[in-house]
Formats: structure tokens, sequence, C-alpha cells
């Protein structure tokens, strides 16, 4: 079992749908980040949606993290913090509703004059 800054390490980690070219040239990461992403982003991956069990102390405490929202303690969970908020969706705020009747028969009338 290797590890990596206390996680297990698995194979390689990439999302293709976020980062088509690569944690590199995504500009979010630095060199250092992105590989660290590379060679542990899986296992991460795995523990927070439950779908490994934690093998040591550290993983445990990552678990605990991702579970309970607090703040992160280590240089890993910063960058998972980090990749989260890049990835998850921007919320967008938009303007729109229905147009009173007046304007809108005003717009109809102008129309039939073109």
């Amino acid at each position: 079992m290797d590890l990596l800054h206390g996680f297990v390490k698995t194979s390689n980690f990439y999302d293709d749908l976020n980062f088509p070219q690569g944690f590199n040239r995504s500009g979010h990461f630095t060199i250092q980040e992105a590989e660290l992403l590379t060679a542990i982003g899986k296992r991460l991956f795995q523990l927070e949606h439950q779908l490994a069990e934690p093998q040591n102390h550290t993983e445990q405490n990552f678990l605990t993290m991702c579970q309970t929202k607090r703040e992160a303690e280590t240089r890993i969970e910063s960058l998972w913090h980090k990749y989260k908020s890049v990835t998850q969706g921007r919320k967008i705020h938009t303007l729109t509703g229905n147009m009173p009747k007046h304007v809108d028969n005003a717009l109809n009338e102008l129309e039939g004059n073109y």
C-alpha cells in the first residue's frame, strides 16, 4: 500500500468534464497542486463520496472534514476545498418576468406599422 501525504495512492485522477486540458493548464492550480490532485485526487473523491473506507487516521480526518464542512487544516484538505470551489457551478442571477399587458399591446401595435 503506497501512501502519499498519508493517503492511499490509487490510479491517477482526471476531471475531463471541468478540466479538459488537465489541471496544469487550467490556471487554477500551481504545478505542485496539479500533481497532487492527479496523484491522490481519485482517493479524495472516493473518500468524500464514501466509495471507499478510510485506511488510516489521515484519511479519517479528511472524511470528517468533508462530512462536517469544517475548515481545512492540512495542505491536502485546502487543495480539495480549492478544487471543489472551482468545480462547483457559479450561481447566476437573471432578471426575468412577464411584460405588463400595456407594454405588450404597445409592442404589438408597433409591429403592425412595419
